[in-house]
């Protein structure tokens, strides 16, 4: 009961502060957050109708379609979060907006958005609109990953404000946003201690991974690994190292064994020595 408290406030919080970012500095500037949101603006600029109705109408059947085809799940906090989010932009709604610089707007409107949708995530809700249209299409096409079709419905919904308001530089200011969302909404999911982890192939791997211990204080782990092409046996080392020892990483591998296949990707919640705490 108690977690669930939680999540309803977090839900609740998110939507109120998502409702403020759209209220001033998104609508008044006519930047599309993307999404039923954005798609309400460009409505209610053509017919008068209230954003927050217009979100509520366009996402009661995806809601529905939802439930019939995905089951209960993340519906029913979903749909907690999208009637709350409908009646916080018209309650909000005409509050003044605290710049007046497309390009400020956007990026306060940008963060703000971010954190909002960051809380609504931690709650277990959506706010509807692409993220539901999203597992919808992958329920039915699951080979196309869910991030390329949320952001190809929300350039639709983009480029569709920019031909309404006939200005295309609103469509620069919306992308400059969304990608400001999207970077805060993962720091607020998954914190702010970034990471990087190293995948390391080289018949001098003992060398290596010695190196690695006593130069930059990191742990490695050997993975047992078989070559595809002449599936001879190989060991690979795996390491997590912070962001700023990549180029140390890189030189010392090199210098060892020039000949080497590094690969680097970026890592989210590391937990263990040296990293963020299990608690």
């Amino acid at each position: 009961m108690k977690q669930r408290l939680i999540n309803i406030l977090y839900i609740v919080l998110g939507c109120t502060l998502f409702a403020l970012s759209f209220n001033l500095f998104f609508d008044p500037f006519r930047i599309s957050p993307g999404g039923v949101t954005g798609l309400a603006m460009v409505i209610s600029h053509l017919t008068g109708l209230p954003v927050g109705v217009g979100v509520l109408l366009m996402n009661i059947p995806l809601v529905l379609i939802a439930f019939l085809k995905l089951g209960v799940g993340i519906i029913l906090s979903s749909a907690l979060a999208i009637a709350v989010l409908s009646a916080m932009i018209d309650l909000t709604a005409g509050v003044i907006p605290p710049v007046d610089d497309l390009l400020l707007a956007a990026l306060c409107g940008g963060i703000l958005s971010g954190v909002a949708l960051g809380l609504i995530f931690r709650g277990g809700a959506t706010t509807g609109g692409t993220a539901i249209a999203g597992k919808l299409l992958q329920h039915s096409r699951p080979h196309i990953k869910m991030g390329k079709i949320i952001l190809g419905l929300d350039g639709f919904v983009v480029g569709l404000t920019a031909f309404v308001f006939r200005d295309f530089s609103l469509a620069v200011y919306a992308m400059i946003s969304l990608y400001l969302t999207a970077r805060v909404m993962d720091a607020i999911l998954y914190g702010f201690d970034f990471a990087t982890v190293t995948y390391v192939i080289s018949d001098r791997y003992q060398e290596i991974g010695g190196a690695i211990q006593a130069g930059l204080d990191r742990g490695v782990t050997y993975l047992e690994a078989t070559g595809g092409y002449k599936g001879n046996n190989k060991r690979v080392i795996l390491c997590a190292i912070k962001r700023n020892q990549v180029t140390d990483l890189r030189s010392l591998v090199t210098k060892i064994d020039p000949d080497a296949f590094l690969i680097v990707t970026e890592g989210h919640q590391i937990f263990g020595d040296g990293f963020l705490r299990n608690s």
